[in-house]
């Protein structure tokens, strides 16, 4: 949200505990998380529609859905942040309907998630990245490039959500896909349902397999193996991701109290995604844009707690109030007016 066009730009001399930060992010966190949900969005879709299986319009219902969650995120992606994933989500699960009584789905899931990653390794050996530090003469032309004003950022968002709307579909879209057709068969397996144990040799064998992609990543992402290697870690997040699910279901069964604050949050994702970027907009572009000069990855690290912190707790008390998400009113209303339409 600081730097959509770069992300994070590391100082010319790093400490051991920015360089462990960078470490434990790289291996536990990046496309981790992106992926778990993109598991859990294609679970979701066979829920619903196993709720509304009797009903005459079920399709047309969750089809409703996944077209107004898309004109979320094109508000949101033009008018406040272009790395928008809610349009991404919305056109995977619009596809992943064709599969919801497909016997071939495992077998789509494999080669969607695959193909889409030996493409943007091939296009990686094509366009290299500039490997820049804050001390360089670009990093120092990007600052002044940055936005200061509304009208300036808005400016930006039109050609970088733009172009991000034309890579969709010719990489993000089908992995995405791929990922919902997998969270489908491991819903219909009973992933979701069932207590999978984290014993099973195979998947610490995957875990292990991940983690060394991550490393090597994080040992040489400054060369060009790196940038290929940052895209093949699309594919060592899958096994990370089934290890999340795992232990999201033994904290289910094991801290109650946890899982009741996990599922709170989830009721209102919709809108504390958007407040998130709101926030961290705000924060970065107009309350105190020279952050984007003097922030490190810690001090990134620490308002990301900060911010979720207070995420939890905003989730907390709309639910004691009994109340809708805002985001999540005005999707209720709009797929409602709609199925009245």
């Amino acid at each position: 949200m600081a730097n959509v066009e770069y992300g994070y730009i590391p100082p010319v001399d790093t400490d051991l505990f920015e360089l462990g930060l960078s470490f434990v992010t790289t291996v536990l966190a990046d496309g981790r998380f992106r992926t778990l949900f993109c598991l859990v969005f294609g679970a979701a879709l066979i829920i619903q529609f196993k709720r509304y299986e009797q009903s005459a319009d079920c399709l047309f219902h969750i089809k409703t859905r996944l077209c107004v969650l898309a004109v979320f995120g094109i508000v949101h992606g033009y008018l406040l942040w272009p790395g928008d994933i809610l349009l991404n989500y919305a056109l995977s699960g619009l596809l992943a309907l064709m599969w919801l009584d497909s016997k071939h789905r495992l077998f789509a899931a494999g080669l969607l998630t695959v193909l889409p990653v030996g493409l943007l390794v091939m296009l990686s050996y094509l366009v290299r990245e500039p490997a820049i530090d804050r001390a360089s003469l670009e990093y120092a032309i990007m600052i002044n490039t940055l936005p200061l004003t509304y009208n300036e950022l808005l400016s930006q968002n039109m050609g970088n959500f733009t172009m991000m709307i034309l890579l969709i579909p010719i990489a993000t879209l089908w992995n995405t896909l791929g990922l919902m057709l997998l969270g489908m068969e491991l819903y219909e397996r009973g992933w979701f349902t069932q207590k999978i144990l984290l014993a099973r040799k195979w998947l610490w064998a995957a875990w292990w397999a991940s983690f060394c992609v991550s490393l090597l990543l994080w040992l040489v992402k400054e060369s060009v193996m790196g940038q290929v290697l940052e895209t093949v870690n699309w594919l060592a997040a899958i096994p990370m991701a089934l290890c999340y699910l795992v232990l999201i279901q033994a904290i289910y069964k094991n801290i109650p109290t946890l899982s009741g604050v996990l599922a709170i949050v989830g009721r209102y994702s919709l809108t504390l995604y958007l407040t998130q970027t709101v926030i961290g907009i705000g924060f970065f572009h107009f309350v105190f844009p020279d952050s984007r000069l003097s922030f490190t990855r810690i001090d990134y690290f620490l308002f990301f707690l900060i911010l979720t912190l207070g995420q939890v707790i905003l989730a907390i008390l709309l639910n004691r109030a009994e109340k809708l998400g805002p985001a999540e009113y005005i999707l209720k209303r709009c797929v409602g007016y709609l199925g009245r339409a």
